[in-house]
């Protein structure tokens, strides 16, 4: 099998399968609440597919903060940005800065900011992750490493403006309820699942440590509810390869994973 372990330098004008899955994003939870809001959709209904939904959320932002999107910058900061928006999940600009930084020094016990979220239990995780989300100082970060513009600090800005508007609007209007079913409890729920199939499983290790790259091996259904971040090492390793074809690079030769120092479970 064809090992990625060069770029070969082209990129579509946009990734299809992402640009589908974007959509679903920005288009689909929208709909939803107000499938809900216009009493279409039970409450149970709308939580049930809000929470689909919403599990795309991490894989639409963050493909366009590799550019994986489009082969356009502008595209990618588009895309990544609405998306935020439409998942609650605002400051993309930030997000993706310290996303990067996650990548250039990932398992860097002071310059990663996943390395104190995973120095926990299993079940001490959620605690753990909220803590260190506080505690983290970016101070030792350079500010040269992809610093953000006035522009990116504006768009975060009204990205974290526009969600407080949606939320404070739909207690004046009347539609809260259905901003509550279709949008927050589903980003309640995902906000942990992502951090355990996104953060923990991939790089955490039994009694403290950090495993940078780690590839698990999963049936037809984890891997879509983890959108094929059981292959997150894949990732890791090869940053530009699109998140829908992680599989076909599953199969790597022992050479590959000695080489990069990825671990197969």
């Amino acid at each position: 099998m064809k090992q990625p372990i060069e770029f070969n330098g082209v990129k579509p004008i946009i990734d299809g399968i992402t640009g589908v899955l974007v959509l679903f994003v920005v288009v689909g939870l929208p709909t939803v609440g107000w499938f809900y809001n216009n009493e279409v959709l039970p409450f149970w209904a709308a939580v049930v597919f809000g929470t689909l939904l919403m599990n795309l959320s991490f894989t639409a932002w963050h493909e366009p903060s590799h550019q994986n999107f489009s082969k356009f910058k502008w595209l990618n900061n588009t895309a990544g940005w609405i998306a935020s928006i439409a998942s609650i999940y605002p400051g993309y600009f930030a997000r993706r800065r310290e996303h990067l930084i996650h990548h250039r020094w990932a398992g860097d016990i002071v310059k990663d900011p996943v390395y104190p979220r995973i120095q926990s239990t299993f079940l001490s995780f959620p605690k753990v992750l909220v803590d260190s989300n506080r505690k983290f100082d970016f101070k030792n970060i350079p500010e040269s490493f992809q610093p953000m513009t006035r522009g990116q600090h504006i768009a975060d800005l009204v990205s974290n403006s526009l969600v407080a508007v949606l939320i404070i609007s739909s207690i004046f209007f009347g539609f809260f309820k259905a901003v509550f079913w279709a949008w927050i409890m589903p980003r309640f729920f995902i906000f942990f699942i992502h951090a355990y199939f996104i953060c923990y499983l991939p790089h955490a290790v039994v009694k403290g440590g950090y495993q940078v790259k780690r590839v698990r091996h999963a049936r037809w259904f984890q891997r879509i509810l983890s959108v094929e971040q059981n292959m997150h090492g894949i990732h890791h390793a090869w940053p530009w390869i699109p998140w829908h074809q992680y599989n076909n690079f599953i199969s790597l030769n022992s050479d590959t994973t000695l080489k990069e120092n990825i671990e197969m479970v």
